[in-house]
């Protein structure tokens, strides 16, 4: 008798074993809760988003019930520096701006700060984020809309703003080295001639609604019709709108009868030679012309040829006449670059299936969806030369058929899935679109070809994060989701109104144990080339730094923080003479965004939590972003040559002298304590004043970052302007007050001015090193830095180098050895021959939050520092309402907004230091 696993029986004929001669099937899966209501949804409508995320970051739902839309924002935790979710926060006043209507419909404009609410009736309100990230108030009540039936909103677009946006290339590896490369391209119009929000609505009944800001920001809107609507089979159903090159609008929109029509639009604002609107005058309404440039009659997808498709349970289908329209979608041009073939507007329409009838198992059938593609092709209709003989007019009829053009539309190949899509997403310029699935499951293709991105083996070019191994993971299935602002994270919601954070992770192995390995560099680079798009698109890119956290190792961040300066071009050699070059050094930091997103990069990555001590690099990152804060507070102010006495600027009014208070106190302490540490070292070091290698030991012992603030040029730069700044002070504010003296008509004023000024000068005359020792210690060690460069011939790009790995890494160059030399056996002698070593010794600068000992530890559990007014506040005052910054988890008083207030407070509060948005966390912690 053969043994049952000696290979003698043929395993073909076990599906007989009980008597079955068909393969054996699996039984279909249950369709998720809620899915066939979703999809009839999807149907009925184009416009039912229910979770939209915004380009800064915050994230509108609607709730379960329908009639209520909530707010979200991802956050880091101040507990221990994890990312997360904020808690719900409502929208206020929904319910009655709504008048009690279901909520149908959510979507930001691209700036990603006013939100479009649009209810069951198609009557639209517009909010507003207004300086914290749940801090949203309504701009346009949707009260003033009439209550129609045939006013349900099918399609809803924004325009964009007039500016250029670069888009990067793959980055490739050349001699050991990535290069970045990136090419500028502008949006297509129209635009809000004064670069306000508008935007396009679509009415069930052809209504074109077109609603745009005045520059008070009050709402106003102009409408007019496509067609007239004879019957119930001309009602529409979807619609979509994008910009074209000859800066107008196309229209595309899906009927009842499942028809396809398209338009173009052109808008003129009606503004005298594009003059942009003044701000006092209501500007004369905006005119709409709309032109049928074609129509669609049979509009499904192909029919299915050939061999049956099979799906993964084993049954088939091919008939797809079934399918019925679930999303429509106008996508515009992608950017032209050199390497990519030119593209076309495109008609994206997803056609889903999902059979409402149960089969014989009891379970339902299988559901698809069928992606369909028209390509929109511009084409001149040419007469025969003969008619222009017949013609007297001026223009010929060739030439008058050739500006008047006609348009095309070419088919391309449909695309199936076993799935329902939920979602269709244009990702990185239209350059590529994400589809999400009701299985959870996100899909990333490309436009032209429709191939899915997967990771490859090409280590020496990097394109997306999907090409490199990052995807989504596959979990519990839902109706919605919507992806953040950089396509890396989702948020989903099931059923049962529950929502749900995914985040992006490597799938191929572990990037902590991979350094060496090829993957790990274009790992990095892939994150590189993402974070290095969202700066340059003015996105949030939280999300990016959620995902970099869950790898984040010693050698990943300094990779990392490395190769964003390179990908942003970001300057961080500032040691070039000021006498040589157009603009000062300071000037050149104020203007420079892009080495102020890599520095809130860098401190975001080095924060563990507000209880736990700052990483070294961390710490250099967050005392330069203060250091730039208190800079522009300064030149706002005190160092303005454009303030005039009784202007906004005006730093003798007694509010503005009171509000520099903290940050004069800040910048003073901070530079105490960074002499202090500076002579801590000193002892450490002794008479080692030429090891490098000891001395960098100490630094890191420490935790010290005076060292290289003082020898980097970025926070050096700005040492000196501030410190120039208040040693000039007391002699510019004695001849302003002098001259106020003698104009004032109120005495009293003068009084409380110089009372106010005593307090502000008292914080520089009480400091242990005073201003102008600190001008002479921060300018000596410019000089030796800038000579230590020239003897060592140092060049611009080595310079570069050597600057950023200060800055990142808190690396003590060889070429500055010289500089240290000095600084410890001379420059720090000669100042503490001239002050009290003891009195700066036993200063309290525990409220700078940089000291690692328990006596910081403690302040930092009982109070919190305003980063902006440079205040210390108690963490529980009664009162005392705060806002905290999502990423740095910095802390602000929530101050409102004051008509007439301190200007240079006005215009910086609106956002962190770091550059994050704030959120309101109510009255103490």
């Amino acid at each position: 008798m053969p043994l049952m696993m000696d290979g003698s029986l043929d395993m073909d004929d076990m599906d007989d074993l009980f008597g079955d001669a068909h393969p054996l099937q699996l039984p279909l899966l249950p369709v998720p809760k809620g899915l066939l209501q979703r999809v009839d949804e999807l149907r009925l409508g184009g416009c039912c988003q229910k979770i939209a995320w915004s380009k800064l970051g915050c994230i509108a739902i609607v709730t379960r019930s329908g009639y209520e839309v909530n707010i979200r924002n991802l956050l880091c935790k101040p507990e221990d520096g994890k990312w997360t979710l904020s808690k719900d926060h409502p929208l206020p006043q929904i319910s009655s701006v709504h008048e009690g209507r279901q909520i149908a419909h959510l979507s930001w404009n691209h700036a990603g700060s006013d939100l479009a609410v649009v209810d069951i009736s198609g009557r639209i309100s517009v909010y507003q984020i207004f300086v914290a990230m749940n801090n949203i108030a309504v701009t346009r009540s949707s009260i003033v809309d009439q209550d129609d039936d045939l006013g349900g909103i099918v399609g809803l677009s924004w325009l964009h703003v007039d500016r250029p946006y670069p888009l990067y290339k793959p980055a490739t590896r050349e001699e050991d080295q990535w290069k970045f490369a990136a090419s500028t391209h502008r949006h297509f119009g129209p635009f809000h001639p004064n670069a306000k929000s508008a935007f396009l609505a679509l009415t069930r009944g052809g209504v074109l609604r077109l609603l745009y800001q005045q520059m008070d920001s009050r709402w106003l809107e102009t409408t007019t019709e496509l067609e007239s609507i004879n019957s119930s089979t001309d009602l529409l159903t979807h619609a979509s709108v994008c910009a074209d090159k000859d800066n107008t609008l196309l229209l595309v929109v899906h009927n009842a009868l499942h028809q396809l029509h398209l338009y173009r639009i052109s808008l003129n604002w009606n503004l005298p030679g594009n003059q942009k609107q003044p701000s006092t005058q209501l500007s004369p309404a905006p005119t709409l012309s709309i032109r049928h440039v074609q129509i669609l009659g049979n509009f499904s997808p192909l029919p299915t040829t050939g061999a049956l498709e099979t799906s993964p349970s084993g049954s088939t289908y091919n008939d797809q006449s079934q399918a019925q329209l679930s999303h429509l979608e106008l996508v515009g041009l992608a950017p032209e670059t050199r390497n990519r073939d030119p593209t076309y507007p495109t008609i994206v329409a997803i056609f889903s299936y999902l059979s409402s009838n149960l089969g014989e198992s009891g379970q339902h059938r299988e559901a698809y969806s069928v992606v369909s593609r028209w390509e929109i092709h511009s084409m001149s209709e040419t007469p025969h030369p003969s008619f222009d003989q017949l013609t007297s007019k001026r223009m010929s009829l060739s030439s008058a058929s050739a500006s008047r053009g006609t348009v095309g539309l070419k088919r391309v190949e449909d695309v199936t899935v076993n799935d329902i899509l939920l979602s269709f997403t244009q990702v990185n310029a239209s350059t590529l679109y994400a589809f999400a699935h009701n299985d959870g499951s996100i899909v990333f293709r490309e436009r032209e070809t429709m191939n899915i991105i997967s990771p490859d083996d090409d280590f020496n070019k990097v394109s997306s994060m999907q090409q490199n191994g990052f995807a989504f993971p596959l979990d519990e299935q839902c109706l919605h989701i919507a992806l953040s602002p950089n396509f890396c994270l989702a948020f989903t919601m099931n059923a049962e109104g529950e929502g749900k954070l995914k985040t992006m992770q490597y799938t191929l192995g572990s990037i902590e144990t991979a350094v060496g390995n090829p993957r790990f560099s274009t790992a990095v680079i892939a994150l590189v080339l993402q974070f290095a798009y969202s700066c340059t698109h003015h996105n949030n890119n939280d999300d990016v730094v959620a995902v970099i956290q869950q790898y984040l190792t010693s050698d990943f961040e300094r990779e990392f923080l490395s190769e964003i300066y390179r990908a942003l071009s970001v300057n961080a050699d500032y040691s070039a003479s000021p006498n040589h070059e157009k603009l000062p050094n300071h000037e050149k930091l104020f203007r420079n965004p892009m080495i102020h997103r890599a520095l809130s990069a860098q401190n975001s990555l080095g924060y563990t939590g507000e209880t736990k001590h700052r990483s070294l690099t961390a710490k250099i990152a967050w005392v330069t972003m203060n250091l730039r804060a208190t800079s522009l507070t300064f030149a706002f102010t005190l160092l303005n040559s454009k303030a005039v006495i009784g202007g906004e600027y005006d730093f003798t009014r007694p509010d503005t002298l009171q509000s520099l208070v903290g940050p004069v106190a800040w910048y003073t302490d901070m530079s105490n304590f960074l002499m202090d540490e500076l002579f801590s070292l000193a002892r450490l070091v002794k008479d080692r004043h030429s090891d490098r290698v000891f001395i960098k030991e100490q630094v890191r012992a420490l935790n010290s970052p005076a060292l290289t603030l003082l020898l980097a040029s970025t926070s050096r730069t700005l040492l000196i302007f501030n410190t120039r700044g208040l040693s000039a002070v007391r002699p510019t504010f004695h001849k302003t007050l002098s001259h106020a003296a003698s104009t004032a008509s109120d005495p009293s004023i003068v009084a409380q001015q110089r009372l106010v000024f005593d307090t502000l000068i008292d914080a520089t005359e009480s400091s242990p090193v005073s201003m102008p020792q600190f001008k002479s210690v921060f300018e000596d060690v410019d000089d030796a830095v800038r000579k230590a460069y020239h003897d060592a011939g140092t060049g611009d790009a080595e310079r570069q180098r050597v600057e950023k790995e200060m800055l990142i890494s808190a690396d003590i160059p060889d070429v500055l050895m010289p500089v240290v030399e000095r600084l410890f056996t001379t420059i720090l002698f000669n100042v503490r021959n001239n002050i009290d070593p003891a009195a700066l010794y036993f200063a309290d600068h525990t409220w700078l939050g940089l000291s690692d000992d328990r006596r910081s530890d403690a302040y930092k559990r009982a109070n919190v520092v305003d980063a902006i007014r440079k205040v210390s506040l108690p963490r529980r005052a009664e009162g005392v309402r705060l806002r905290r910054c999502t990423r740095c988890c910095a802390y602000m008083e929530d101050l409102a907004p004051v008509r007439g207030g301190v200007a240079w407070l006005q215009s910086v509060q609106r956002m962190c230091l770091c550059g994050s948005l704030w959120m309101s966390v109510g009255t103490g912690r």
